[in-house]
């Protein structure tokens, strides 16, 4: 097993006014109503992300690098010089003519660029918590294979969710892989799966075409190497979407990386009981408990469109996460 893995975070604060007048000047055509792919919610930040990093701080920390990827931004109390941190612009790792963007998929398909990230790297969205101890292995095998679970699953079709992006990595998957290989490669039916798991392939493994995997909503184990080789493969592709600086429904996004891992058989499964994700929009006691709770290892807390009595969800959001990890961490100031 490899003893150099590296986490990569992406963080965004919607609220910098610097940043808001530089978006500006671009959104001008873009429907950024409350329900659009492009809302205020793809921006929001919930005074939390100090969280993280104690998280990672406390639960992970064989963690060589922690590279943080911003637009020129940090926040007011991160410690620059913490030592495993590297603080990381777009302008380092996408194409400047592209910049600046307004999305995380052109963002997260150009991670691989950033400057000495280690060939096995962890990617986090900013709302994917460490809330009790792992392990390098609960996310590489001892070959040194990212771990996931999956099943076959449908796509979701929301008109402005995430639906788009995997229909587009699908159908990169699909042209580069046979349904034979991706059945026989998949490793769908292992038990470490889990029962859930193996009865959405059940249901939908003698469909005509492969309709799609099953997505977690963890922090995904990846390669470099499979970056490079896919960017090799779907520059095309890659390039569109790097391009595009609002999310767009011809995006690609990082799921296509995770998938050709999946897709080719170069992956381990994982433990299904690592994580969950739980939304802000049904906040209540039990959410806050659980967090507390470190029942799980890995929480995905998302936000969500409907979110009633905002400023209490914050307060309690933040008490929880306080109650869970009090102490500063290395990477505040």
């Amino acid at each position: 097993m490899t003893k150099v893995i590296d986490f990569v975070v992406t963080w965004v604060d919607g609220s910098d006014e610097k940043w808001r007048l530089k978006k500006a000047k671009y959104d001008g055509s873009i429907n950024t109503s409350k329900y659009s792919m492009n809302s205020e919610k793809a921006y929001r930040e919930w005074g939390t992300f100090k969280y993280w990093f104690r998280g990672v701080e406390k639960f992970a920390p064989w963690v060589n690098k922690v590279y943080l990827v911003t637009d020129n931004q940090k926040p007011d109390w991160l410690n620059i010089d913490s030592d495993k941190l590297v603080l990381i612009d777009h302008k380092e790792i996408i194409n400047n003519d592209f910049l600046p963007v307004f999305s995380a998929n052109p963002i997260e398909s150009n991670i691989h660029r950033i400057p000495g990230l280690s060939e096995h790297f962890v990617f986090f969205n900013d709302d994917m918590y460490l809330t009790a101890p792992v392990s390098p292995d609960d996310f590489f095998s001892d070959e040194g294979l990212p771990k996931y679970n999956t099943a076959l699953a449908p796509i979701p079709t929301e008109r402005y969710g995430t639906g788009h992006f995997q229909m587009n990595d699908m159908g990169i998957i699909i042209s580069h892989f046979t349904r034979k290989e991706i059945l026989k490669n998949g490793q769908f039916f292992s038990p470490k799966q889990g029962i859930k798991q193996i009865v959405k392939t059940l249901l939908y493994r003698n469909t005509k075409f492969i309709c799609g995997f099953w997505e977690s909503h963890l922090p995904y184990p990846l390669l470099k190497s499979t970056f490079e080789l896919v960017w090799e493969k779907e520059s095309d592709a890659l390039n569109k979407t790097s391009s595009n600086r609002f999310r767009d429904p011809s995006d690609t996004n990082v799921w296509l990386f995770k998938y050709w891992q999946i897709a080719s058989g170069k992956y381990a499964v994982g433990d299904v009981n690592l994580g969950s994700i739980f939304y802000l929009e049904n906040a209540d006691n039990k959410l806050w408990d659980t967090i507390v709770s470190k029942k799980f290892r890995i929480m995905c807390i998302n936000d969500g469109y409907n979110i009633q009595n905002e400023e209490l969800v914050r307060n309690n959001f933040i008490n929880a996460l306080n109650n869970l990890l009090p102490d500063k961490s290395s990477f505040e100031l």
